[in-house]
């Protein structure tokens, strides 16, 4: 998004968003700073994935209104620090939970290294032009094979449209490369999973609203709310799908491998690598059915292109789990 939509949304909106907490009640914080794309499921698998525990220095990189970060030292009684470039969302972070907030991108971290025990970078990755730079930096603050936590909106090819102005989403092919990149061991990923209790989204709504009320006629209100329209058509045509990932920072002169999906390097660990990618691209594959309720004049996908894509995919896993299970020193797989 240009620079003015992004200002208006982790911006303006952030403040708002705490006016409206403070008007409603603290329970009604998480939900609304947690900004929509993330949900107690997504935050609870990336918290499990990443081993957080008491005592864990977590870095949330692009806190925003520190929403994950308060739900990350509620639960699981992590000590948080928030990494947040926006001034409006850091004073919203400090008055609606209290928690350290510094201002800086993510891109230069004011930290030393390898002073933090577990990072996580929340729909951010999309919005950095240099992403490389990004995964470096929050190699660099990490301590020796401690987890990093992803919710990145990852595309299904190069080409997205409409994209939403300052948004660049990564395929899975280049984010698998650029976490490599940067020094991480892509562990683990699965598509966001849905359902959010009600609980939590009628708080986020109540919020929403209020901020709606008093701020609908502002320009800044009108500058935030233009992206979302892109990024539901994106979601529901199948272009774009929200992944969680969890990746371990890798020991200097590890050679590269799949986590704790394989113990080995060479080609073992390139098909553990493979066997991920396979699976991401055929959740996305499967997203991105033609919804029968919708004209199939607006479908942006052929149903026979799909499904011919998705038997590929599924033929492509079923040869790579063979090779797998014929590696030399692996039993039966498990689930055979």
């Amino acid at each position: 998004m240009t620079a003015s939509a992004m200002v208006a949304e982790f911006d303006d909106g952030a403040g708002w968003t705490a006016d409206a907490v403070e008007q409603l009640g603290e329970r009604h914080a998480i939900p609304a700073a947690c900004r929509g794309s993330a949900n107690p499921a997504a935050l609870a698998w990336l918290a499990e994935a990443c081993e957080l525990s008491p005592g864990t220095r977590l870095l949330d990189v692009g806190a925003g209104a520190g929403g994950p970060a308060a739900w990350a030292a509620k639960r699981f009684g992590v000590r948080p620090v928030l990494l947040e470039p926006m001034p409006g969302a850091c004073r919203a972070a400090a008055r609606l939970f209290g928690l350290p907030v510094v201002r800086a991108t993510g891109e230069r971290i004011p930290l030393r290294a390898e002073s933090v025990d577990a990072a996580w970078c929340l729909g951010v990755l999309c919005t950095v032009r240099d992403k490389a730079a990004l995964l470096r930096e929050i190699h660099r603050v990490l301590a020796p094979g401690a987890p990093l936590g992803l919710l990145v909106v990852v595309a299904r090819s190069p080409r997205v449209f409409p994209s939403p102005d300052g948004n660049r989403f990564p395929t899975q092919r280049e984010l698998a490369r650029l976490l490599a990149g940067a020094g991480f061991d892509l562990t683990e990923q699965i598509a966001r999973p849905d359902g959010t209790p009600l609980s939590w989204s009628r708080r986020a709504e109540q919020v929403a609203a209020v901020v709606a009320t008093r701020h609908r006629h502002d320009r800044a209100f009108a500058l935030a709310d233009r992206p979302r329209a892109s990024f539901t058509r994106l979601f529901a045509t199948g272009q774009v799908s929200t992944q969680l990932v969890h990746a371990v920072k890798r020991a200097p002169g590890q050679a590269p491998h799949g986590g704790n999906m394989s113990t080995t390097t060479g080609d073992d660990g390139y098909e553990v690598e493979l066997e991920i990618e396979i699976r991401a691209e055929l959740d996305m594959a499967e997203s991105s059915r033609p919804d029968e309720a919708v004209p199939a004049s607006e479908w942006l996908f052929d149903p026979t292109d799909v499904q011919r894509e998705i038997v590929e995919l599924r033929n492509l896993l079923g040869a790579v789990e063979e090779l797998e299970d014929r590696s030399p020193g692996r039993g039966a797989r498990e689930d055979a």
